[in-house]
């Protein structure tokens, strides 16, 4: 997927559903919010 295309086509989602996320699932994207990068390059993060 082309990156501009990807841009295109980004959405906020706003209506959750209240089920449970799986602890794997969550630590993989922890991890992946902690590999992200931030505004203005800040490094510290805390969850």
């Amino acid at each position: 997927m082309e990156l501009l295309e990807i841009i295109k086509t980004r959405r906020s989602i706003r209506k959750f559903q209240s089920r449970e996320i799986e602890k794997e699932k969550l630590a993989k994207l922890v991890e992946a919010l902690i590999w992200a990068p931030s505004a203005g390059n800040l490094q510290a993060r805390k969850f």
